[in-house]
């Protein structure tokens, strides 16, 4: 089955051929591949970019999925109809996404008025074009362009889609390339976290639970006034961030760190250099390969998760604002995982205990408002025990 249409010059509807409007539109989208920067908005970026140069009506960048044989959708705009994690069996014989990908051809359904089987993202529109993005590995992906009106996408207009498709592959294959080595670099940093804390037996789902914790919070941050600063990035960031809180407990003593009784005075002070131990090694690592935001808050919620509100925590003595918010979350989120898990030196606490003791420390050890949000949501709390048990 195929839907290739037989191309015809025809009036274009949304501009003709390489306008100067069209040209300097064309000329930054160039410029933005060049300078962009990698992280989780590229692909909307990107696809933004082309549709403000051909201004058609809607646009949408798939990529593939090879381990599960799916185009997944990784950024669109005029499709507010369509699931934003769209995915696409490659084995649907119905769709031209995957036919343009299988066959590593453009797939254009020039009047979808007129029937025909063609499944496509919409039925809002009446012109498809799909163009497969080919990397120097074979095909990556497809882009879709629609329109509300039947013919046009002309020779014309195809030409400038596919000198865009051509134009933006390099730069997918490098946002690909880059987020491998995200998620190797996350992989071997969150290697370390767990190195610091393998030597624990009950220690489990703890740092998964740390993390997920961390990122509820943010969340319910997101939006509050004098909070500006949890964006996407930030809640991203300390998802993965939180791990590395306990980092410099690979430098304490086995006889201090799996003590089963009280600590003396004398132990409590080595213990409490674990905060300086993983801020230093993260700085280090800062330091040698880059201010990557993950090592960068890792050094934020390693130094200053034992910071009190009222400025009588270590190691520092900072006190309310002064300590980073990243750290002020992890307070809160270490505290209340430790208290309901079991120790060596102690059984698991119930909810109501715990939340009774954290409540009771809120302007002393913690930041008040943020206990109150805390625990705005127990179902989201208990959730999070039941996916990532000891």
């Amino acid at each position: 089955m195929a839907y290739v249409s037989t191309m015809k010059t025809g009036p274009l509807k949304k501009g003709t051929g390489l306008g100067i409007d069209r040209l300097q539109a064309l000329q930054a989208f160039n410029a933005r591949l060049v300078c962009m920067t990698v992280n989780e908005s590229s692909y909307d970026e990107v696809v933004t970019g082309v549709w403000k140069v051909l201004g058609c009506d809607a646009c949408a960048l798939f990529l593939l999925d090879e381990g599960a044989k799916e185009l997944v959708m990784v950024g669109s705009v005029g499709y507010p109809d369509v699931s934003a994690d769209l995915r696409i069996s490659l084995d649907d014989v119905g769709s031209i996404h995957a036919q343009s990908l299988n066959e590593e051809y453009l797939i254009h359904v020039e009047d979808l008025n007129g029937g025909g089987g063609a499944k496509i993202l919409s039925p809002r529109f009446a012109d498809n074009l799909v163009m497969p993005i080919i990397s120097n590995s074979g095909p990556v992906g497809v882009f879709d362009f629609a329109s509300f009106d039947a013919g046009t996408f002309d020779p014309q207009e195809i030409g400038m889609c596919s000198m865009l498709v051509d134009q933006m592959s390099y730069s997918l294959e490098n946002i690909r390339l880059v987020g491998e080595l995200s998620q190797s670099r996350d992989a071997v940093i969150r290697g370390m976290a767990l190195l610091a804390e393998i030597r624990d037996p009950h220690i489990g789902g703890h740092l998964n639970r740390i993390c997920e914790h961390a990122n509820l919070l943010s969340e319910r941050l997101a939006g509050r006034p004098g909070y500006q600063e949890v964006t996407h990035e930030f809640m991203q960031t300390i998802s993965r961030a939180a791990a590395l809180h306990d980092v410099g407990k690979v430098g304490i003593p086995d006889s201090i760190l799996m003590k089963p009784g009280k600590l003396s005075e004398a132990e409590f002070e080595v213990m409490k250099t674990h905060t300086l131990v993983g801020s230093d090694l993260l700085e280090g690592l800062r330091h040698s390969f880059g201010d990557f935001p993950m090592i960068a808050m890792g050094v934020d919620v390693a130094m200053g998760h034992h910071e009190w509100w009222d400025g009588s925590g270590y190691p520092r003595g900072a006190k309310g604002r002064k300590i980073p918010l990243a750290a002020r979350i992890l307070a809160i989120c270490d505290v209340y995982d430790a208290l309901t898990s079991i120790r060596v030196y102690k059984e698991a606490w119930t909810h109501a205990d715990t939340e009774k003791t954290i409540r009771g420390a809120a302007g002393s050890q913690f930041d008040p408002d943020l206990v109150d949000i805390f625990f705005e949501d127990l179902e989201e709390l208990f959730k999070v025990r039941e996916n990532f048990p000891d």
